[in-house]
């Protein structure tokens, strides 16, 4: 059997994110989706996913992205620079590898994300992090935590393997995939110890943002090849104007959303009899 968990990330980052995902899910192949306590449009996501129960909802734990944190700015210090988090990982993980970064801070900011999407109501059935950095050495094991403290047993290892480029010739690109299934495969160590559950196989790191339809098809190749748990990870959204404007992140993000609605892909995985799941029908 080949089961497939298409999961959205940033939800509640934005209503042009949060509309492109519940398209992607009610016209297309998503099955889940990640709640980020700290976006600006978290009250609309939790809205519009209560009224379509069938999407999976988890944590999307968020310590960089330019974010403004949950704590008070004088409570998780070493996490910002000018009242918001760092922009991007390599910032972070820069600030770790200095000893500039509190851990306990850390550990503070994530347990009231995980808190705010929890008390939300909708079920939970996995967590995952913002650029991923929710497997670096150093959280993983707060991520463990909060996961068995809040009762959820699933998350995700972002270890794509290594030698796929996805028609994606940025070598830095490459090479920061390559860094990540190493730290991810550590990560996977722990959690699975502590028995978190983990899809065997992940997707879409090397085209995050780019994800077309010719991008997803190649990787769906892959998939339909290979039994077991899969995850593809996809950022769709409604309105590249809108979305480029506040976020210089380079995402297509209404390429991506056309992608999971495209016909040809929900007849790919139709004919290989793929089974598309979220999180919460994983074991």
């Amino acid at each position: 059997m080949i089961r497939l968990i298409v999961n959205a990330d940033d939800f509640g980052l934005h209503e042009a994110v949060n509309e492109g995902i519940i398209k992607g899910h009610t016209e297309g192949i998503i099955t889940s989706t990640s709640l980020l306590a700290n976006g600006d449009a978290f009250d609309q996501a939790v809205t519009l996913a209560k009224a379509t129960p069938q999407l999976g909802i988890g944590v999307h734990t968020a310590l960089v992205g330019g974010l403004k944190p949950l704590c008070a700015e004088e409570e998780v210090p070493t996490l910002l620079e000018n009242g918001r988090f760092l922009m991007s990982y390599p910032e972070f993980v820069k600030k770790a590898m200095m000893g500039q970064i509190n851990f306990e801070e850390v550990y503070k900011e994530l347990d009231k994300q995980f808190e705010k999407v929890v008390s939300s109501g909708l079920p939970i059935t996995h967590a995952d992090g913002h650029q991923h950095l929710h497997v670096l050495p150093q959280i993983t094991p707060i991520m463990v935590t909060l996961l068995r403290r809040y009762g959820i047993k699933k998350m995700r290892i972002p270890a794509e393997d290594r030698f796929f480029r996805n028609g994606i010739n940025q070598w830095g690109r490459f090479a920061g995939k390559v860094g990540l299934a190493e730290v991810a495969d550590k990560a996977y160590t722990l959690s699975s110890k502590m028995k978190i559950w983990s899809p065997r196989y992940f997707w879409g790191m090397m085209a995050g943002g780019q994800l077309t339809e010719e991008r997803l098809m190649e990787i769906l190749q892959r998939v339909a090849t290979t039994r077991g748990s899969h995850e593809i990870m996809t950022h769709p959204g409604n309105n590249d104007r809108i979305l480029n404007a506040l976020y210089p992140w380079n995402y297509h993000w209404e390429g991506e959303l056309a992608a999971m609605c495209a016909e040809p892909v929900k007849q790919f995985i139709q004919f290989h009899q793929i089974q598309l799941v979220n999180y919460g029908e994983c074991e």
